[in-house]
């Protein structure tokens, strides 16, 4: 399955400029992967934002950095990179 990405509607109710809201985040990879429960999406999404604050990663390489399967990877990263692009990349 294709990771979805987010709608306007959803950018609305995003976090501020700047912050990372690992709650909102979990619940955009939840829209993804709806197997996981919530507690262990905002586990995974916390994890890819550490390492896209610290190490500057983002898409392909953040996925291959995840200690994760390459689907789950893949979404987590998307999730992460997105949120950068959105929230902390100037405009």
């Amino acid at each position: 399955m294709e990771p979805k990405s987010y709608s306007s509607g959803e950018r609305v109710f995003g976090p501020p400029n700047g912050t990372f809201d690992a709650d909102w985040a979990a619940t955009a990879l939840g829209s993804n992967r709806p197997e996981l429960d919530h507690p262990t999406s905002v586990r995974l999404v916390e994890q890819a934002w550490e390492l896209l604050r610290t190490q500057g990663l983002r898409g392909e390489r953040l996925t291959a950095a995840l200690d994760l399967e390459p689907g789950l990877a893949a979404a987590v990263s998307a999730v992460a990179t997105e949120t950068a692009e959105l929230y902390l990349d100037p405009r």
